[in-house]
C-alpha cells in the first residue's frame, strides 16, 4: 500500500459486538482520497435505498482526512458521515481538536458502525486492542463527565469522543464531541449514534502516518507557514487586535468586509478567535438578527452588540487553546467567576450569533452558561439557537 493510508478501515457491528478489518484497494484512495470522499463511497456502497437513518440498518463511521495525523496546516480535523435523521439525506459534520489525529493513529482509514447494540456501549481501541464495552456507568452523563470516568479508567492519554445527553436522547439537533467542547454538531448524527446506544470512542494509537519524502513535506509546510505570517502587524499587534471590534460602525459605512493579508487574519483570530465577528458581522448585515427578520444597525445596534464583542471575551480568556497542525490556534479556556465556571471553551461566532444577535440577546454571562450547556450535552448550538428564535416569534406573533 502507498505511504499516507494504511489501506483498511474498521467495520464494527453492535448488534452481534463484532468488528472486522476491510482492506480497501488503491483504486478507492485515487479517487476519494480519505475525510469526505472516502465516506461518500464506504457509505453509498454499504446501505440499502430508503433506509431509516435511526434503524439498526444505517450505518454512520469516522473519517479521518488523508492528511490528518501530520504537521500539514488544518489537517487535524475528522469527518463524521451518514444518513440525516434531520434531513433524511446526506448528513455530515466535522470536528476538530485532538481526535482525528488519534483515529489515524489507531491504524484506520475510517472506522465504521452498523446495527443496534442491546445495551449501551462504547468502543475501545488502545494501542491496537480493539473491544466493545458496556457503557451503563456512564450513559446519561454529559461528554465532560463521561471523559474524566474514562480517563480514570483507561489514562489520562485517551482521546475520547461522544454523546451527551442529546444524542441519547435522539435530538434531531444532536452531535459528537471530544475535547471537552470541540462538536461535530451537524446534520443530527448524535442521534444517529444514540439510536445504536453507543455512547463513546476512546482512542489510543500508536501507529504513526508514513509519508513519501517527509523531508520535502516539511520543507512546505514551514513555507507555507512562512507566508501565512506575512502582514503580521508585530508591534502594533495588541492595539489593532482591540480596535477591530471598534471598528464594525466604519466597516459599514464603507462597506468594508472581513479580509486582509494573510498573517493579518492569523492574528486577529489568533487573539480573539471567531468571536471577533460578534460586533462586524452584527453591524455589516452577515449576522442572522431577530430570526432573520430584522437589520443589525437599527434591532441589534452596536450599542448592544459590543456587550458581546470580543474584547469583552478576552476579559475572561485564561489560556489558549487550538487543534492539531493549525498554525492559526483561534480557541481559548475561559474562566467565568460570575457563573461558578473554572474552565469553559470561548463561545465561537455561530453560537453567539444564534443565541445573541438572532434572539436580541447582548447578556453575554447568558452566552457562556448556554454554551457550557450546549457543549456539555453535545447539541448543535446553530441549530439549538435558531429553534429558540424561531419559537419566540411564534410567541410574539
Amino acid at each position: 500500500m502507498v505511504k499516507g493510508v494504511y489501506g483498511k478501515i474498521l467495520m464494527v457491528d453492535l448488534t452481534t459486538k463484532s468488528f472486522e478489518e476491510q482492506e480497501l484497494p488503491l483504486e478507492v484512495y485515487q479517487q476519494y482520497l480519505g475525510g469526505y470522499g472516502l465516506a461518500t463511497y464506504l457509505i453509498y456502497k454499504n446501505t440499502p435505498p430508503h433506509y431509516d437513518p435511526l434503524g439498526p440498518e444505517a450505518i454512520f463511521g469516522f473519517f479521518p482526512g488523508l492528511l490528518t495525523g501530520t504537521s500539514a496546516p488544518f489537517s487535524g480535523r475528522y469527518m463524521v458521515a451518514g444518513k440525516s435523521p434531520l434531513t433524511g439525506t446526506w448528513g455530515d459534520a466535522n470536528g476538530g481538536g485532538s481526535f482525528g489525529p488519534e483515529l489515524k493513529k489507531c491504524g484506520f482509514d475510517a472506522i465504521l458502525f452498523k446495527g443496534k447494540a442491546e445495551n449501551p456501549v462504547y468502543l475501545s481501541i488502545l494501542e491496537g486492542d480493539v473491544k466493545i464495552e458496556d457503557a451503563s456507568e456512564i450513559w446519561g452523563l454529559d461528554i465532560i463527565e463521561a471523559e474524566e470516568k474514562m480517563k480514570e479508567k483507561h489514562g489520562k492519554f485517551i482521546k475520547t469522543a461522544a454523546i451527551g445527553q442529546a444524542g441519547e436522547n435522539i435530538s434531531l439537533i444532536s452531535g459528537i464531541a471530544n475535547d471537552k467542547g470541540r462538536i461535530a454538531a451537524r446534520s443530527g448524527l448524535g442521534a444517529v449514534m444514540g439510536s445504536k446506544n453507543l455512547k463513546m470512542l476512546v482512542l489510543k494509537g500508536k501507529n504513526r502516518v508514513e509519508m513519501h519524502e517527509r523531508d520535502e513535506f516539511l520543507k512546505w509546510v514551514k513555507a507555507y507557514n512562512k507566508e501565512g505570517r506575512e502582514g503580521d502587524p508585530g508591534f502594533f499587534k495588541k492595539l489593532l487586535v482591540k480596535m477591530v471590534p471598534r471598528l464594525a460602525k466604519t466597516m459599514r459605512r464603507i462597506g468594508m468586509g472581513m479580509a486582509g493579508p494573510g498573517g493579518l487574519m492569523r492574528t486577529i483570530y489568533h487573539n480573539v478567535g471567531t468571536s471577533v465577528a460578534n460586533t462586524l458581522s452584527a453591524e455589516t448585515g452577515d449576522t442572522p438578527i431577530k430570526n432573520w427578520g430584522g437589520i443589525g444597525m437599527y434591532d441589534f445596534p452596536y450599542a448592544q452588540s459590543k456587550n458581546i464583542s470580543a474584547n469583552e471575551i478576552q476579559k475572561y480568556k485564561q489560556k489558549e487553546y487550538g487543534c492539531f497542525s493549525c498554525p492559526v490556534q483561534c480557541g481559548a479556556i475561559l474562566k467565568v467567576p460570575e457563573l461558578g465556571l473554572e474552565e469553559t471553551h470561548l463561545p465561537e461566532y455561530e453560537t453567539c450569533a444564534a443565541f445573541g444577535s438572532d434572539l436580541l440577546n447582548d447578556d453575554l454571562m447568558s452566552l457562556f452558561e448556554i454554551n457550557e450547556l450546549c457543549n456539555r450535552a453535545a447539541i448543535d448550538t446553530i441549530s439549538t439557537g435558531a429553534t429558540v428564535a424561531f419559537a419566540i416569534e411564534c410567541y410574539e406573533n
